[in-house]
């Protein structure tokens, strides 16, 4: 409780400071007061331009020619746009465009024009939903309706303008990225032609590759040894029953038929058939029928060639064992023929794989070769049709741009300026200009008691002193001094009101002549 006594007591002794310094307050408030209404009162007038924007960017075609043309971000492209706008070439453009360079005569006033368009055009919106104002004040309203038209055309046409640049370079750029990609092509392709062309026989893949003729060569070369040792057995079998047969007569069992090469074949069938089947099969059953109808027709055709012999003279019958033995000879030589001739087949076929067998080991290095070939032309191709559908889409989203169908432009609020001043608030002004004097007055005031102090109660004394306070005397000349208070205080109030009349009046003037002032200097300009 004592502490907020003291705290209180030592509130009331600043606030009596203060009080006894008043002085202060009013001297300082007469020399910031009319210093500031008087800037605040010739202040002109400034005039707030203003233009609102609405950015279309999703139109009836984009679900139409999506997957056909090369789709950006729109949003994102606007709002970058939006947040690039006042830049410094933009705002030269600006400037040049409202005429503002008439106003400068050298390069530097010209830059401090930009930097005052910089901080003062002022440019919001939301990219969400694509709405974006451009505001500007300034004292002349035609300038500022000027310089708002003209940043609202930089806008716009900037956004034309880079979807051009844009659509211009990147065509450009998929022409050369084609032209190049179709050189490499051609010559992966070339490549692959001569490769083709010198191991068209090898190459994997084709109707008569390596392997497939390898493959084929192989089994010629076994179905040749088959026939040439068959040939060899018919040619040893021949030359037995050559061997068999007497020049100038023989035995009827030595004689060749036309039946036993038919009765060996179904023989043969008949051992290959018992292996796999039993007797009862009807392949066994068949081949045995037909072996049996082959063996009775030699044995008749060899009764009828023994009674033939034997109805004969003994020369007759001579001349008829040399014809068989002759048959036996030309038989033997037809075999000859057909095994020498097998032979060569199978010497040749023989040679072929051979050689085949000796390209073995390069095969895989030519399959390499191929494979490699064909992945640079396959890259090639994908990359070359990849370009060319890219070009075809960059061409379709140019006729779009250059259509103005992607991205619409529509002007919610022209450019205009109000028929009222928006600013300087001057009321707003004038009661800041008041209260930042009386602010100071009251601070001079109280560094003036701070640094010097005046004791106006014995408990002043005791509070800054240890000596203890046995009594009071009044002033001699009390009347006196409170004449003199009296006097200050007057003064003190005079001055005052005299600063308040002046506010009122300032405050009067603005809010009963303020409109028509500008109305008068509006149809002035």
């Amino acid at each position: 409780m004592k502490e907020i006594q003291q705290a209180l007591e030592l509130f009331n002794t600043y606030l009596q400071g203060v009080w006894l310094r008043r002085r202060y307050i009013i001297i300082t408030a007469w020399l910031i007061c009319p210093a500031g209404w008087i800037y605040v009162y010739k202040m002109p007038p400034t005039y707030e331009a203003s233009a609102r924007l609405y950015v279309e960017s999703s139109t009836f075609l984009e679900p139409i020619l999506r997957g056909l043309t090369i789709n950006t971000n729109q949003r994102d492209e606007i709002s970058l746009m939006a947040r690039t706008l006042l830049s410094r070439t933009n705002l030269q453009k600006i400037a040049r465009q409202a005429d503002l360079d008439l106003q400068s005569k050298t390069d530097l006033e010209f830059e401090a024009i930009i930097d005052a368009l910089q901080n003062e055009i002022k440019v919001s919106g939301t990219s969400r939903e694509n709405i974006y104002s451009i505001t500007y004040a300034n004292p002349q309203p035609q300038l500022a309706l000027k310089v708002v038209q003209e940043t609202l055309n930089t806008f716009m046409e900037n956004r034309i303008g880079n979807s051009r640049a844009d659509s211009q370079s990147a065509q450009e750029f998929l022409d050369r990225e084609i032209a190049d990609y179709e050189r490499r092509l051609m010559e992966a392709e070339q490549k692959l032609s001569e490769f083709k062309k010198s191991r068209m026989n090898l190459l994997p893949g084709s109707e008569s590759n390596y392997y497939t003729q390898l493959a084929n060569e192989q089994q010629k070369l076994e179905d040749a040894k088959l026939g040439l040792r068959e040939l060899e057995t018919r040619l040893q079998s021949a030359r037995g029953q050559l061997s068999g047969v007497n020049p100038a007569g023989g035995d009827n069992n030595t004689i060749t038929t036309q039946y036993d090469d038919r009765i060996k074949q179904l023989q043969s069938q008949l051992d290959m058939a018992l292996i796999r089947f039993t007797e009862s099969h009807p392949d066994v059953v068949e081949t045995r029928r037909l072996l049996d109808t082959l063996i009775k027709q030699r044995n008749d055709e060899l009764s009828a060639l023994a009674e033939s012999s034997a109805g004969k003279s003994g020369s007759g019958f001579v001349a008829t064992q040399n014809s068989v033995y002759q048959e036996l000879q030309l038989n033997v030589a037809r075999l000859e023929t057909e095994v020498a001739s097998t032979r060569v087949r199978v010497n040749a076929f023989q040679g072929k794989v051979d050689e085949l067998e000796s390209r073995l080991n390069l095969i895989p290095e030519i399959e390499a070769q191929f494979t490699g070939l064909n992945r640079d032309y396959d890259v090639n191709r994908s990359k070359y049709e990849a370009l060319l559908a890219r070009r075809e889409a960059s061409e379709l989203s140019r006729r779009v741009d250059a259509s103005e169908q992607d991205v619409q432009f529509k002007i919610i609020e022209p450019p205009r300026v109000p028929f009222e001043a928006s600013g300087p608030n001057r009321r707003l002004l004038y009661s800041i200009v008041l209260l930042l004097g009386l602010g100071a007055g009251l601070g001079m005031a109280f560094l003036r008691s701070l640094v010097s102090p005046v004791l106006s109660r014995a408990s002043q004394l005791s509070f800054i002193c240890d000596y203890p306070v046995f009594g009071v005397i009044s002033h001699t000349d009390k009347d006196k001094i409170l004449k003199q208070v009296r006097l200050h205080f007057f003064y003190f109030t005079a001055l005052t009101a005299m600063l308040i009349v002046f506010y009122l009046v300032l405050m009067s003037n603005d809010m009963l002549f303020g409109r028509s002032a500008e109305l008068l200097m509006r149809v002035v300009r």
